[in-house]
């Protein structure tokens, strides 16, 4: 189930979305990827629920992310994933274990575009704004290609800062993921070499190069 979670959580910030794009929505959107982009990094904790309809099963974890251009590193409970652009260490703590891959030019998924989060809206998708309050925005985008698993991806936008306060990724097959911002900053300036593992800090790491 932890591996059904990590692959759906990239796939919350990987779908691309076109056509039929409510303006209000399709303007804080913009509004949303300008500011997170032109920041030096974007960090969020968050806790994540994943809810299977069909198996009755629930999971929840918590994470953090801290994502600059395409690079990041992704912590969740038990599994770690850092990105300098180029390579990709995997990390398992309970078994101390990291495997390193190098990522993929031709691959536009979360692991190898990070920065896909804020500009996935650009195409492939209908928006619609659902509902808006005196502190958020609602707004929800729908796959263009009927053939996709996916029903819908509701994303809920900060009115004060364009902050991602939540969003939830619904599939056909019963599939429902939450995920809660608690923390959305945009202040972190990481170092070069922040999004590189270093063997050093992990005593007795067992290293798997398969580059």
């Amino acid at each position: 189930m932890r591996n059904k979670t990590v692959i759906l959580l990239f796939s919350l910030f990987t779908l691309t979305l076109s056509a039929q794009k409510d303006p209000e929505a399709l303007q804080v959107l913009s509004d949303f990827s300008r500011k997170a982009t032109q920041a030096p990094s974007v960090t969020m904790d968050f806790r994540l629920t994943t809810n299977d309809s069909k198996a009755g099963d629930v999971t929840t974890m918590s994470g953090s992310a801290i994502i600059s251009g395409d690079r990041y590193k992704l912590k969740l409970d038990d599994y770690n994933i850092w990105t300098d652009g180029s390579n990709v260490w995997n990390y398992s703590p309970d078994v101390n274990e990291v495997t390193i891959t190098e990522t993929d030019p031709d691959d536009d998924s979360f692991i190898t575009r990070p920065s896909l989060l804020f500009t996935m809206y650009e195409e492939g998708y209908k928006i619609r704004l659902i509902e808006q309050t005196a502190d958020e925005w609602i707004i929800d985008l729908y796959p263009e290609e009927i053939t996709s698993d996916l029903i819908r991806i509701r994303l809920k936008i900060g009115k004060t800062r364009y902050d991602l306060n939540g969003a939830e990724y619904k599939t056909k097959d019963g599939i429902t993921m939450t995920l809660i911002a608690d923390k959305y900053d945009l202040t972190f300036k990481p170092a070069t070499d922040f999004f590189t593992f270093n063997p050093a800090d992990y005593k007795g790491v067992d290293v798997i190069d398969m580059r």
